[in-house]
């Protein structure tokens, strides 16, 4: 079967022909792989900023952000049958479990290095069947299907948004999410969605197709970082000079979540943070809960703007999106099995 993946032996991207798996304990499940989304975690891979292979191969096929078929179960699966559809979870708990995932918070992994299929030691889904436990499979409801691609995005930004608003010690109304691309634009939906006033911030001009999606949902885009102070901040950009950025226009009491800011030098509002109460969280992964949160909360979110958030394309230009920038659609997902 036909695979999209890394070299680590050649240092390049690859499609490779790999054999099929199969079913070999009772709890597992074969799936087939329907869409797969690309997100800048890909790019960074195939950059080889991180990520590693399977034990005792130099081989990793890439891809987290799935949507599958079950097409077999093992005797001891018992949620699941043939037919149903279902979205994978990204980082597998470690054994023998650590005191986060005995708690079932394998998003909190304390082990050296975690497992995550498609980025570290776990082969992923840019291809055509895998084999998954079960306990690492999310249900998904018929109704959802056509858009059950972004559910693993939207777990991140469920886990994130849950977290600031725990963290936060007052009534928070005013939301400011920095940057524009799949996390952001679904961080500000979800955070409008419970109800806070929000603003984006991003590099794009005004007239911009994401910034008119963001406005069609009732969200304030800003290519300019202005306005009033925010009490929640959720860093989406995956730039440290717009996270500090961001952080002078944090209130007091204000939690700022940071999820993709690399490392920088600059500038760094300690006193801000003290003085206010501030709070500054990194948060990676999504729990099982923040998974469920968010085939809840799709299905709450207007249909109009996650078809404008998605652009299909076939399997065999996987590859292609991997290595290009980004486009002018947010979310690029490969059509694997019709």
């Amino acid at each position: 079967m036909r695979a999209v993946g890394l070299s680590y032996a050649g240092r390049r991207l690859e499609v490779r022909q790999v054999p099929e798996p199969s079913i070999t304990a009772p709890t597992e499940v074969l799936l087939r792989v329907r869409e797969v989304g690309i997100c800048g975690t890909d790019r960074e891979l195939a950059l080889f900023r991180l990520g590693f292979p399977p034990a005792g191969e130099e081989f990793l096929i890439l891809g987290h952000e799935a949507l599958a078929e079950v097409v077999a179960c093992g005797s001891g699966v018992s949620r699941l049958r043939p037919g149903d559809w279902v979205v994978p979870m990204v980082r597998r708990p470690c054994r023998p479990p650590c005191p986060s995932c005995a708690r079932g918070r394998r998003d909190l992994c304390l082990a050296p290095e975690q497992r995550e299929r498609g980025i570290f030691g776990l082969h992923g889904y840019l291809t055509e069947y895998a084999v998954d436990e079960e306990e690492d499979l999310v249900p998904i409801p018929p109704s959802l299907v056509d858009y059950a691609v972004l559910i693993e995005p939207l777990s991140v930004v469920e886990k994130a948004v849950e977290t600031a608003l725990r963290v936060h010690q007052g009534v928070p109304v005013t939301a400011l999410v920095v940057g524009a691309g799949p996390i952001g634009i679904l961080a500000a939906l979800l955070l409008r969605l419970r109800g806070l006033e929000v603003a984006v911030h991003s590099l794009e001009p005004e007239d911009h197709p994401r910034a008119a999606l963001l406005v069609e949902a009732g969200i304030t885009y800003r290519p300019r970082l202005e306005g009033l102070p925010a009490d929640v901040l959720i860093e989406a950009a995956g730039s440290a000079e717009a996270a500090l950025a961001g952080l002078e226009r944090l209130a007091p009491l204000g939690v700022a979540v940071l999820l993709g800011a690399d490392d920088a030098f600059g500038r760094f509002p300690f006193r801000g943070l003290i003085v206010g109460n501030r709070s500054l969280i990194g948060s990676v992964n999504a729990s099982p809960s923040a998974f469920a949160a968010a085939v809840e909360d799709l299905g709450r979110l207007d249909r109009r703007i996650l078809d404008r958030l998605l652009l299909r394309l076939p399997f065999a230009e996987a590859a292609r999106s991997i290595l290009a920038p980004p486009e002018v659609t947010p979310k690029r997902v490969h059509v694997v099995a019709d």
